[in-house]
């Protein structure tokens, strides 16, 4: 009987990472489905077809509590991935799809905001943080 295995990603780097681990693990594009809105499926660029429909995983067997949790974060820029095998290659499936490491913070940001960094740097000197000696007017 074939089962699913599904994962919530956040970024396309982390999909193609998993995609790319499965197939290298011996499964077929057809058993891989990819979920993301509109405008982060242009960002992913796997040669799977990635649908902004949640009714491919209502069609592989995904069950409905998982479709609904899923359905509110697609719109906030979640990526779904999802494999089809049978129960004996169920957890390597899981596995794979847990392995896949998470892209930090540092590894989102940067590129996109200097305003983040300085932000960190600044958190680091906050007076608030400094050890008190007692004399209140150097704060």
């Amino acid at each position: 009987m074939p089962t699913v295995a599904t994962k919530l990603f956040r970024e396309p780097v982390e999909v193609k990472e998993a995609v790319n681990e499965l197939k290298s693990k011996g499964y077929k594009d057809s058993d891989i489905v990819v979920v993301a809105s509109k405008e982060r499926a242009k960002d992913i660029g796997t040669d799977i077809k990635v649908g902004s429909d949640l009714k491919s995983l209502a069609d592989m067997g995904v069950s409905q509590d998982t479709i609904d949790y899923y359905q509110f974060s697609i719109p906030m820029g979640s990526i779904i991935v999802g494999v089809k095998t049978d129960e004996s290659r169920m957890n390597e499936a899981k596995s794979v799809l847990r392995k896949v490491p998470v892209c930090s913070l540092d590894d989102r940001i940067k590129g996109r905001s200097p305003g983040f960094l300085q932000a960190s740097r600044m958190s680091a000197t906050n007076p608030i943080d400094a050890p008190m000696s007692g004399d209140f007017r150097r704060y």
